[in-house]
């Protein structure tokens, strides 16, 4: 039988100056119904090690955010017996995977005119939805999923009040149009909702949420098939946004294929309008994550993608305070023409100078 191996985020503000993960390995995993069980055996193993005492609250497990409550047996055979173990946000730990929650219940205060001590318990059952939202690592002031979650419900139990909580919700600058899409379906839905409400009765300016892109000849054709490779790009270290490399194409060519954290995070484009300057930070700590990580480009699929991290470029480099002027983006077509021996006439136009090839 296989053994659990778990690394547990630990990190005490009065004692320790930086995080670190601790190693835990258990053969009588079949033993712990939950992770809350499972908690709780770390726990008596190790008794410096903290944790919310709460089968309803929640903790971060291989990236995803998960109840104490969760059957731990199917995190087992989804993540192949290895699980990594991470408080809700790790900038704000004060103790392992006790975090400081003033920022979240603070941001009550927004409905706090419109409810009661009710409504504000009902709030604080949602701190996870408020810590699952990217957004906030770079708009720490965002009013926050779990508010807006609060203001559907609100909304429902005192409609005489509908209008004032919509417009306090819609604020410009830091309210429900700076939401990044989630994995959690309702919530999405009761979002899409509100934002719907708010733009047929006119509180907010629609225009703010429609960027113009320009016309990229990078993305006029599209190659079906690959074909004859000619040129294998041996020694190249390769990373992709927003899609992943086939097996067919990793197969036919000698690079190597680079992993980076913030492949799949969201680069901002949908915020230009309404705030560029964020959309920049955004872009900016995805490119430089994929840059940091070793690799020589960037291929992207989708326009707008190409906008951010090579026409904005120079926006991306002050945003940062970075230098990448010797890292370039590829768009998809232009990656697989080269491949075949192709220089597509987009090259010419880029921000950041194709040097390589």
């Amino acid at each position: 039988m296989r053994n659990l191996e778990l690394r547990l985020f630990r990190f005490d503000k009065n004692k320790d100056y930086e995080s670190y993960y601790k190693p835990y390995v258990y053969s009588n995993y079949e033993n712990f119904a939950t992770l809350y069980d499972l908690l709780l055996q770390v726990q008596d193993d190790d008794i410096y090690f903290e944790f919310e005492k709460n089968e309803n609250s929640h903790i971060v497990v291989n990236k995803q955010i998960l109840p104490l409550n969760t059957p731990l047996e199917e995190l087992i055979k989804k993540h192949d017996f290895n699980l990594v173990i991470e408080p809700l946000s790790t900038k704000r730990t004060i103790k392992d995977l006790i975090i400081n929650k003033d920022d979240f219940l603070s941001k009550y205060k927004y409905l706090a005119p419109f409810g009661n001590e009710e409504d504000k318990k009902f709030y604080e059952k949602y701190d996870y939805l408020y810590y699952a939202n990217e957004i906030l690592e770079f708009l720490p002031e965002y009013m926050g999923d779990a508010l807006f979650y609060l203001a559907f419900e609100m909304i429902k139990k005192y409609p005489d009040k509908k209008v004032e909580i919509l417009k306090v919700i819609s604020d410009p600058e830091k309210g429900i149009f700076y939401h990044i899409n989630g994995t959690n379906e309702k919530v999405e839905n009761v979002i899409e909702n509100l934002k719907k409400e708010i733009l047929n009765l006119g509180l907010f300016d629609e225009d703010l949420l429609h960027f113009d892109l320009p016309k990229n000849s990078a993305f006029e054709n599209e190659i079906k098939e690959l074909g004859e490779i000619k040129y294998d790009f041996n020694n190249f270290n390769i990373a992709f946004y927003g899609f992943k490399s086939c097996d067919n194409l990793k197969s036919k060519i000698k690079a190597k294929f680079i992993s980076y954290e913030n492949a799949e995070k969201n680069n901002g484009f949908d915020l230009l309008k309404l705030n560029s300057e964020l959309s920049y930070k955004m872009a900016a700590n995805i490119l430089l994550d994929a840059y940091d990580s070793g690799s020589d480009f960037l291929v992207v699929k989708n326009p707008k993608d190409f906008f951010m991290f090579d026409t904005c470029a120079k926006k991306l480099m002050d945003a940062s305070n970075r230098d990448f002027k010797d890292f370039y983006v590829l768009s998809h077509l232009e990656f697989l023409s080269l491949i075949q021996g192709i220089k597509n006439p987009s090259l010419q136009n880029h921000e950041l100078k194709v040097t390589l090839i």
